[in-house]
């Protein structure tokens, strides 16, 4: 926004992976957007049949990165201090928490590269951040991307 002559006219959208099944859409305003830019955003995150979530401080992740990245990674860690499987921690996830996906079923939609780089963008600007687990590096690097390259945690 520092960057344009508009800064009131500048907003952040953030849509989710996968579009197709993700309803929810981030809205950012930055420190000077009008109160008219962001509700004229919301209005057409709405018209695109989405729901809006307003991000009132552009932080590192926005909101829900903010939440899903760090479980991610602690749901790495809880398979390896625990020795609960995949699918435990997806059914746990699921029928216990009432999320739609388990975290690695949703990890998998997302893609490894999405949240590795998240990650490290995250951490670079937050160092409260977890940094990525091993496993998630591991997969990164050997291109185990979830879905979109047909392995991640699932096959």
């Amino acid at each position: 926004a520092n960057t344009t002559s508009r800064p009131d006219k500048f907003i952040g959208i953030h849509f989710f992976n996968p579009p197709q099944l993700m309803k929810l859409v981030e809205v950012i305003p930055g420190e000077k957007t009008s109160p008219e830019i962001t509700e004229l955003t919301k209005e057409y995150v709405k018209s695109v049949n989405k729901q809006a979530v307003l991000c009132r401080k552009d932080v590192p992740g926005f909101i829900i990165n903010r939440l899903f990245i760090p479980m991610v990674h602690e749901a790495c860690y809880a398979k390896d201090r625990t020795g609960a499987t995949l699918e435990e921690i997806d059914s746990a996830v699921k029928f216990k928490l009432g999320f739609p996906m388990g975290i690695f079923e949703l990890a998998d939609f997302t893609g490894m590269d999405v949240i590795h780089k998240a990650t490290v963008e995250m951490h670079l600007r937050d160092k409260k951040v977890i940094n990525p687990h091993p496993l998630v590096e591991k997969m990164f690097d050997e291109k185990k991307l979830g879905q979109k390259s047909g392995e991640g945690y699932y096959k």
